[in-house]
């Protein structure tokens, strides 16, 4: 039959209709292998994307971390000319320093400076930020100072009101955020937004020197005073650029 049909082709007639009915038995010996073949590149293509996707997100968590880094940057150098500016309108001999550290207790506000009494640093002297009066240092070592911060229960800063000159002692009551003005008459003038700054009259925080903002003041009937709350102007729990106010020199003369 195959020598026949390749002298006289014979068959030839009927090789459509073999060939149709061959199709069939060629689609399904195929198919397995078509299978396997796509699903070979159908996981290939997706450990891919899988891949890509992976690479992609660890890029943009890197974009971000920069990012964030820039900001953080911006921001501490806008800090850095707010402490510039402010260390011009000083006229005592300043000793710029950096918070290293903080006090773990919740119910003591101390900080931890990078400068100690071999740079001139010394027990109660004032330190300032770019806003304010931040505190005053408490303890020393050669590389290392403790400032204890105005906010603090057992501090207390002598000042006086810019507007009237009338002067009191205020009183941390360990929120970083508030503050009391003691022995304030019913009758004295004093209204919400007042400025309140040292009055100099102890030897540890030389005068004029901005401390808090007067937010409310109430009086109580049967109290013998008002009660006064003040804002520090200090940024207590953010500050990390300061100043210590050397004050040494003028001391010896």
């Amino acid at each position: 039959m195959i020598w026949s049909d390749v002298r006289h082709s014979i068959f030839s007639p009927f090789r459509p209709y073999l060939s149709w009915l061959v199709t069939p038995i060629q689609i399904v010996v195929t198919t397995p292998q078509k299978v396997i073949s796509w699903s070979f590149d159908h996981l290939a293509s997706r450990e891919d994307l899988v891949a890509e996707n992976q690479s992609l997100n660890l890029e943009l968590l890197t974009l971000r971390s920069r990012l964030q880094k820039l900001d953080s940057l911006r921001a501490e150098n806008v800090r850095l000319r707010e402490l510039l500016d402010a260390s011009q309108r000083v006229d005592e001999k300043i000793i710029m320093a950096e918070v290293i550290g903080f006090d773990q207790n919740a119910y003591s506000h101390k900080v931890l400076i990078d400068k100690g009494f071999s740079t001139g640093a010394y027990v109660g002297q004032a330190v300032l930020d770019a806003t304010g009066v931040l505190g005053q240092v408490i303890e020393t070592s050669a590389y290392n100072s403790r400032v204890l911060l105005i906010a603090d229960a057992s501090h207390y800063v002598p000042v006086q009101l810019s507007r009237t000159g009338f002067r009191s002692i205020l009183r941390g009551i360990g929120d970083l955020n508030r503050m009391e003005l003691l022995s304030v008459p019913h009758s004295t003038d004093l209204k919400k937004g007042d400025v309140l700054t040292t009055s100099g009259l102890d030897t540890r925080f030389p005068s004029d020197y901005p401390v808090g903002v007067v937010r409310a003041v109430r009086h109580i009937p049967g109290k013998a005073y008002a009660d006064v709350d003040v804002v520090p102007l200090a940024q207590l729990a953010r500050s990390r650029h300061i100043m210590l106010i050397d004050q040494s020199g003028a001391e010896d003369k």
